[in-house]
C-alpha cells in the first residue's frame, strides 16, 4: 500500500495522508513531480509508457510519496527508478507549479546529453525513450499518442526557460543563478 501526503490549496502540508488510488477529500490536493530533460540539441527526452500503462508518450513523472517534504528528492527518485538516472539536486530547475484538478505538479527542467543506450528503463513502466524535438512531441500530441498535460506543460516550460533566460541576462550575456523553489511558487502562485 502506498501512501501519499495531502495538502491544501496552498501547498501546505495537511498531515493527512491518502491511500494512492483512492479519492482525494474535497478540498485537499496531492503533488505530482515531472520533469523535462533537454539537451544541446534542443530535444527532449520523452518514453513511451509501457503497454500496461497505456502506451503513451510523455515526459518523466511521478507522485510524492508519503514522507517526502522534499519534492526535489521525490523528483530524484522518479528518475532514478524510471530511467536509473542519477542527477543532483542543484542539477534540477524548478520551472513552474501548476495546478490539474486535484494534483499540483511541480515542473523541473534539467540539462543532460546523457545516450540513450546509457539508462537503464524500468521495464513495468518505461518501454522505451527517445530524444524528440518539441515539433516531432507536437505531432504525437496531435495524434492523441502524447499525454496531453505533459504537452501543457512543455509549452509552460519553454515559455519560462524564455522569460527567465531573458530577464537573467547579465550585461556580458551570462545568464544568472536560477530560482529557488519559494521563488517559483511566489511566482507561479498565480497560475495554482
Amino acid at each position: 500500500m502506498e501512501l501519499l501526503d495531502l495538502y491544501d490549496n496552498d501547498l501546505r502540508y495537511t498531515g493527512q495522508t491518502v491511500e494512492r488510488g483512492k479519492m482525494i477529500p474535497q478540498g485537499l490536493m496531492i503533488p505530482i513531480v515531472a520533469v523535462f530533460i533537454h539537451n544541446n540539441e534542443g530535444k527532449y527526452l520523452i518514453q513511451k509508457v509501457s503497454e500496461s500503462k497505456g502506451g503513451y508518450y510523455a515526459t518523466t513523472a511521478g507522485h510524492v510519496k508519503s514522507g517526502e517534504m522534499d519534492f526535489t528528492i521525490s523528483m530524484q527518485r522518479e528518475l532514478k527508478e524510471e530511467l536509473g538516472l542519477c542527477v543532483t539536486q542543484s542539477e534540477l530547475k524548478l520551472l513552474r507549479i501548476r495546478r490539474y484538478g486535484y494534483k499540483f505538479t511541480l515542473l523541473y527542467m534539467l540539462k543532460s546529453n546523457v545516450p540513450i543506450e546509457m539508462l537503464r528503463l524500468q521495464k513495468e513502466e518505461v518501454e522505451s525513450v527517445h530524444w524528440l524535438s518539441r515539433e516531432e512531441i507536437e505531432g504525437l500530441c496531435n495524434e492523441g499518442k502524447f499525454n496531453k498535460i505533459h504537452y501543457q506543460l512543455l509549452l509552460d516550460c519553454e515559455e519560462r526557460l524564455t522569460s527567465l533566460h531573458l530577464k537573467c541576462k547579465t550585461e556580458n550575456g551570462t545568464p544568472k543563478g536560477s530560482p529557488t523553489e519559494r521563488e517559483v511558487k511566489r511566482k507561479t502562485d498565480n497560475n495554482l
